[in-house]
């Protein structure tokens, strides 16, 4: 019976349950065309037949009055469950008639919601599909840029670490040579002492000499004497002297430049050494890591220009004497 209602209330609208035109007329001229429910029928056939029985039943059964009330009691009971139904049928239909307005209402809105999300999702999807490509190819640019780094700056390294080399050998090999002409300009230099006191040494002689001729020639006659000759060898022998005191200043000079030229070689030396020791471990510091293009080493143009200065220098000084003449006097000689 509720499937009959519900075909002739509501109709099928696809796939909802939609009610029907005048569905609250239709519905109240349903129920009084139906009558009373299949029960209440059999309840007054149960009576007809309570009627109609013979008299050996109705002794066995209960008076006509106590069921005459019961009937009505029942027929009250189910009038108000009728009514009951009735209401919340009819309840039922308005609140669905509601809804279904309701969503009527607002279903543009949520079809149109739902276009705009489905386009923002397909939009951010590709956004993020062109953002991941886009990362990709950065990341391969900057491991082929790393590994171009990383070459280079050992090519560099190499570089400049042979360099340093180079100019490690030319500054020992110049030590070496500085040393030997050091030890040369210093036995050039005794040699020069011992000749200034052999000079001295003749000199007093001469003068205790120049003195005896001195008061022979005021003993001696006027005319017999030239002491002119004495004087032109002690002027002669004093000029020497004069020479071989310059020529000995001019060696120890020599000798002080060259000390002092060793110990910046020296000095300049022990930095490459020093710097060679960390570049094990901080090798890539001699290039700008930003950059593929780097400078030279900050030594080289240093020790570059320490040794141009020192080969100046050597090319300026003069040549190391290595023999000298002699004094020749009374009772000394000396043989270079």
């Amino acid at each position: 019976m509720e499937q009959t209602w519900t075909r002739d209330y509501f109709a099928e609208d696809e796939g909802e349950m939609v009610p029907r035109t005048s569905h609250a007329a239709a519905f109240l001229s349903d129920t009084k065309d139906r009558g009373p429910p299949v029960q209440s029928q059999i309840w007054r056939s149960g009576e007809k037949t309570l009627f109609g029985q013979t008299p050996s039943l109705r002794a066995f059964e209960n008076p006509p009055q106590v069921q005459t009330q019961a009937l009505r009691d029942f027929e009250k009971h189910l009038n108000d469950l009728k009514k009951e139904n009735f209401s919340l049928k009819l309840r039922i239909y308005f609140l669905e008639e509601r809804m279904q307005q309701k969503y009527e209402a607002s279903r543009d809105d949520i079809y149109k919601r739902n276009i705009e999300l489905k386009v923002e999702v397909e939009s951010l999807k590709r956004e993020l599909q062109d953002k991941k490509q886009h990362l990709d190819q950065t990341w391969a640019d900057v491991e082929n840029l790393n590994s171009h780094n990383e070459a280079e700056l050992r090519r560099q390294f190499e570089e400049r670490q042979q360099e340093t080399e180079h100019v490690y050998e030319l500054l020992e090999n110049k030590i070496q040579l500085l040393q030997e002409e050091s030890r040369l300009a210093q036995k050039e230099a005794a040699r020069m002492a011992a000749l200034v006191e052999a000079e001295k040494e003749c000199n007093l002689e001469l003068s205790e000499k120049l003195k005896g001729v001195t008061k022979d020639r005021d003993n001696v006659p006027a005319g017999r004497a030239a002491p002119h000759q004495h004087t032109e060898a002690l002027a002669q022998r004093d000029k020497r002297i004069e020479e071989l005191n310059q020529s000995l200043a001019a060696q120890e000079k020599l000798v002080e430049q060259l000390s002092q030229e060793k110990q910046q070689l020296l000095h300049l030396l022990e930095e490459p050494a020093s710097m060679d020791v960390q570049s094990g471990v901080t090798a890539p510091a001699l290039c700008d890591s930003s950059s593929l293009h780097c400078g030279p080493h900050p030594c080289l143009p240093t020790v570059a220009a320490s040794y141009s200065h020192c080969i100046l220098n050597l090319s300026a000084m003069p040549p190391l004497t290595t023999e000298a003449t002699p004094p020749q006097c009374g009772r000394h000689k000396f043989i270079s």
